[in-house]
């Protein structure tokens, strides 16, 4: 006895579904018989005086009365609230060339992190890591970093920052970073270059 082979009859299977599908479709998009109706019918999409459709809907009058809807005017951004600065850098590492395309290596910007946090934030940092080097294409690149510092009162004396680092300018050979922390109070995280 030998077994159906499934390489024969499956692609006519799926032939004859996506023609089933197709002319499903078409029929009821009105695709068979042409955009004009039959002789002696009338079109079920003929306008009638008030505006409603030949199908006898017709269209509801508001009351003048009626409220405008309030609107929602609050952020949709989970991360509107979140810690943001900006810090200029540039490091021997960094290779970009004059169009805004290069590399900045994680070493560089995991340096200015530590530097960032220990002198700005007055947090001692054990550990900054970024999950690889940033490329650049045309001035713009973004890179997600953690930050552990040491605390006392977290989890085994350590707690962690998850930001992010992204490319807002440059001049010369420095790279203005925007970094977002969303776990930083704002306050703290709110000081100028």
């Amino acid at each position: 006895m030998t077994p159906i082979r499934r390489s024969t009859w499956m692609p006519r299977l799926l032939t004859a579904a996506a023609g089933t599908v197709l002319a499903l479709s078409l029929t009821a998009c009105g695709g068979s018989g042409g955009d004009e109706p039959a002789e002696g019918q009338k079109s079920e999409a003929a306008q009638t005086e008030k505006g409603g459709f030949g199908g006898g809907a017709v269209e509801s009058e508001e009351p003048e009365s009626a409220e405008a809807e309030p609107t929602d005017t609050k952020s949709t951004d989970p991360f509107a609230d979140a810690a943001k600065t900006t810090n200029w850098a540039s490091d021997d590492g960094m290779k970009i060339d004059k169009k805004g395309n290069g590399v900045v290596p994680a070493s560089s910007i995991e340096a200015d992190l530590i530097d960032l946090f220990e002198n700005k934030l007055d947090l001692k940092v054990k550990e900054a890591k970024c999950d690889s080097d940033m490329e650049l294409k045309e001035w713009y690149g973004f890179k997600s970093c953690q930050v552990s510092v040491k605390d006392k009162d977290a989890y085994k004396g350590r707690k962690k920052y998850f930001g992010t680092v992204k490319i807002v300018d440059h001049k010369d050979k420095m790279v203005k970073y925007e970094l977002m922390f969303p776990g930083i109070d704002k306050e703290d995280f709110d000081f100028k270059d």
